[in-house]
């Protein structure tokens, strides 16, 4: 009797989604960027550098290094939300996970877009699949980022540094 208890308490397993979690730069020479770089074209110079916070509710938050206003995110089998696609438009999105892969659909007006991100097996790298439909055209890019992002001077940074008289009392 204790073996059926036993294994009536074991069940199935749910899969731990991966953590998307991090500073995200661009491997252009590993990726394929058409414009619109993704989710209905969001992005675009902007893609160079991403940020994620992938929180403890499954939210999966996503902001570019030059325009943290416009940050998107993604709250799998939460029904449909509104991400920004542009200065004054947003799009509504329904998001799933399909594995280990988070994979995000939405339309907005006569533009539909598919996203699937997914995390290398060691975590370091992050690729977003995206393809945007429109009437006159199928975009399909392939961006792939490396989780070391290159730093440098704070000079160089999308808010930069300034540098202070030594010795100020």
């Amino acid at each position: 009797m204790s073996g059926l208890l036993f294994f009536a308490l074991a069940g199935p397993v749910a899969a731990q989604s991966p953590d998307f979690s991090g500073m995200w730069t661009l491997d252009q020479s590993a990726s394929e960027v058409t414009p619109p770089a993704f989710s209905g074209g969001r992005g675009g110079k902007d893609t160079g550098r991403l940020f994620i916070t992938h929180a403890a509710n499954d939210t999966v938050v996503i902001g570019a290094e030059t325009n943290g206003v416009k940050a998107w995110s993604f709250t799998p089998g939460a029904g449909p939300l509104t991400i920004p696609v542009g200065r004054d438009t947003s799009m509504l999105v329904v998001s799933r996970w399909d594995g280990d892969r988070l994979v995000a659909e939405g339309t907005q007006g006569d533009m539909t877009m598919h996203e699937v991100m997914s995390l290398s097996d060691d975590g370091s790298t992050l690729t977003i699949e995206v393809a945007t439909t429109t009437p006159d055209a199928d975009t399909r890019n392939r961006l792939v980022y490396t989780m070391a992002p290159p730093v440098g001077s704070c000079k160089g940074w999308a808010m930069p540094c300034k540098d202070f008289p030594q010795g100020t009392p």
